[in-house]
């Protein structure tokens, strides 16, 4: 195998710099740029890491069920409602989906006269 003059390795040193610096420049030209193009891809394109899915809305599937009436839904707590304010006079009223699936119930609290 020959050798390489001493010029000719520094030379093709220092332009191997030059270009690998020139090259991160996004207005290089691409003579400049595509050594460190070439790199960068061989380099570290391999050990990027692989964008994760986006995670599913629960919360959204679940409402989504329950509109469409997929889900039996059974209630926690019997169908009473309990307001704090003492001798309430208000009204529950409840919300339902088309199927008649309960959604929730708002309650208008109402005080008593106190006759």
């Amino acid at each position: 195998m020959p050798d390489i003059p001493a010029p000719v390795w520094i030379f093709s040193t220092l332009a191997s710099v030059l270009f690998a610096w020139a090259g991160q420049q996004p207005n290089a030209p691409w003579f400049c740029r595509w050594p460190y193009t070439l790199w960068d891809f061989i380099a570290h394109s391999w050990r990027r890491p692989t964008p994760v899915p986006p995670r599913p809305d629960y919360a959204r599937i679940d409402r989504l069920e329950r509109e469409l009436g997929l889900v039996e839904e059974r209630p926690i707590r019997p169908g009473r409602t309990v307001c704090l304010t003492k001798n309430c006079a208000g009204d529950t009223e409840e919300i339902r989906t088309w199927s008649g699936q309960l959604i929730t119930r708002v309650h208008h609290c109402q005080a008593s006269s106190p006759d």
